[in-house]
């Protein structure tokens, strides 16, 4: 009678284990987030699952908030790599991008990264960057519609930033238009970075 109910117990304790392992790895915020990757290493029974899911909850155990950060000024914002790692790296791709458009010289083997990189100047990161700006929790799109979207953005963005410098002393040329379209990427990424701060 004893080793029947040890039998019955071994499995549940090791789903709860397995949960504890997946929460503290994967950083779930979401049960259904939870279950994905649960049921990507495993395949556990999904009665079983909830059963332990809810012991769990019950017991303190378990807790599927998002994580909080100590953010008191923007300094800590800024260098927390969690809450601004996009933000770097957005920037630093706009950069390398303007330096490779602008000083890679046009020999084919090379020219190759100055063609990636412009691209992604031109046709993703203006749109990325004022969808960060637009949506800032993360939370309204998900992140195929992100990347359609900039997509999209970037080239209803484009025309706008060449009307506007047509109409300036220094027209549409190759330099004006790479310095312009980094400084309305860098300046939006600015803006954005402020308004997901002032959101926490």
């Amino acid at each position: 009678m004893a080793t029947l109910l040890e039998e019955n117990q071994a499995p549940q304790l090791s789903l709860k284990k397995l949960i504890a392992n997946a929460v503290t790895s994967g950083h779930p915020e979401t049960v259904g987030q939870l279950a994905k990757i649960i049921t990507a290493d495993a395949a556990i029974d999904e009665s079983d699952f909830i059963t332990a899911l809810k012991e769990m909850v019950s017991e303190g155990a378990l807790d599927l908030r998002p994580p909080s950060y100590e953010v008191e000024s923007v300094l800590d914002y800024l260098f927390n790599p969690t809450l601004s790692g996009w933000l770097w790296v957005s920037v630093g791709t706009v950069a390398l991008a303007m330096f490779a458009v602008t000083s890679v010289p046009d020999l084919f083997p090379v020219n190759v990264v100055r063609w990636v990189l412009g691209s992604i100047l031109v046709l993703y990161l203006p749109g990325f960057s004022l969808l960060e700006l637009l949506f800032p929790t993360g939370k309204q799109i998900d992140s195929l519609e992100r990347f359609a979207l900039s997509i999209g953005v970037s080239l209803a963005v484009i025309p706008l930033i060449g009307l506007v410098l047509n109409f300036t002393q220094w027209g549409i040329r190759f330099a004006s238009v790479t310095v312009a379209l980094g400084t309305f990427t860098i300046g939006v990424l600015a803006a954005a970075a402020a308004r997901k701060y002032l959101a926490l």
